[in-house]
């Protein structure tokens, strides 16, 4: 995932967040009973000065509809990747991870960082002799935790790594997010969920949403160029928030919040426009209109919230609408 991807607008976040998520539910051929009291406890790891928080209830999806879908559709064709899979590393990923979440921040002028942390149950005597057999692996002992740096492909630098942190708890991402993430854990300092913004829209979250996000784009927005979809509106967001949950139906809500209510009307306008043309190259597209059906926006004082409520097999047959219809055979 890209680590500026959501300063652009949140519906994008949504849709890039749920295909990295739709990759990894197609390692699984088996449904399992979603259960998850709380937000992760690992969320008291993320770096205070995160941009933004993304998270995933794992289980929830693997035992949706959609999931299934997915699974009669590809089961097949990953069958044996995910076999060889489980066999070196000890993981099942639809039976072993139950959470996920990251953290991303972006960096001027240099590449964005974030952090991926994976609850959930592991071997990580079997995890730990996969990564070791990988050319150029390197072992350091951080804060009790194992953290193995893995090379880049050309060998000419070292910018991740895994942090084996427990039986429950594994943390991918960028070596010196890491090692932030480490500190935070063993000294019990401040964290996301001290964070101003973050932290309170955080807190607010339900555990049993299937996807959700929390961002803070205030300083990327700064520096935002004009000519995006929102114009120089973009510049009054002050946070954005939102849930995803895919059954039968595609069922998302995400709120934006803008420095005032005057700021909120415009951003509402703009959306409410682009609905509007969306609603116009519907005239020859009945699925796409049954879609849009589903969507609503509405402005309450300083946020603007966008509401997702629509069939998921509409999805599949704006899909069919847009792939390449089969050469005919000349006799």
């Amino acid at each position: 995932m890209k680590h500026r991807t959501f300063v652009v607008t949140s519906t994008v976040v949504m849709f890039v967040m749920t295909g990295v998520i739709a990759g990894l539910a197609l390692y699984s051929t088996m449904a399992v009973k979603a259960s998850i009291p709380g937000l992760p406890d690992s969320l008291a790891y993320l770096p205070p000065d995160s941009q933004a928080v993304f998270g995933m209830n794992v289980q929830k999806f693997i035992a949706s509809p959609v999931y299934a879908r997915f699974e009669q559709k590809h089961g097949q064709e990953i069958g044996s990747d995910l076999a060889e899979f489980i066999a070196k590393t000890g993981v099942d990923p639809r039976r072993d991870v139950h959470y996920i979440i990251a953290a991303v921040k972006s960096i001027e002028n240099r590449k964005g960082t974030g952090v991926v942390i994976a609850e959930g149950t592991f071997n990580l005597g079997t995890i730990t002799n996969f990564i070791s057999a990988q050319p150029g692996a390197i072992k350091l002992d951080y804060n009790g935790v194992t953290v193995w740096m893995i090379p880049e492909k050309d060998g000419s630098s070292i910018e991740k790594g895994a942090a084996l942190i427990s039986d429950t708890e594994i943390a991918i991402g960028e070596i010196g997010t890491l090692k932030n993430v480490l500190d935070i854990r063993k000294n019990r300092t401040a964290s996301v969920l001290d964070a101003p913004t973050l932290g309170s829209l955080i807190k607010t979250l339900n555990p049993d949403e299937m996807f959700w996000f929390a961002g803070d784009p205030t300083n990327v927005l700064a520096k935002a160029p004009a000519n995006t979809p929102l114009g120089a509106n973009i510049t009054a967001i002050a946070n954005v928030f939102g849930t995803l949950n895919l059954t039968t139906e595609v069922a998302g809500k995400i709120t934006v919040t803008a420095k005032d209510e005057v700021s909120a009307g415009k951003l509402a306008d703009v959306a409410k426009g682009i609905l509007a043309l969306a609603s116009l190259a519907s005239d020859q597209n009945p699925q796409l209109a049954e879609l849009l059906k589903g969507v609503l926006i509405q402005q309450d004082k300083t946020q603007v919230v966008l509401k997702l409520n629509f069939p998921f097999e509409l999805l599949d047959k704006l899909d069919q609408l847009h792939k390449p219809a089969a050469t005919k055979k000349v006799a």
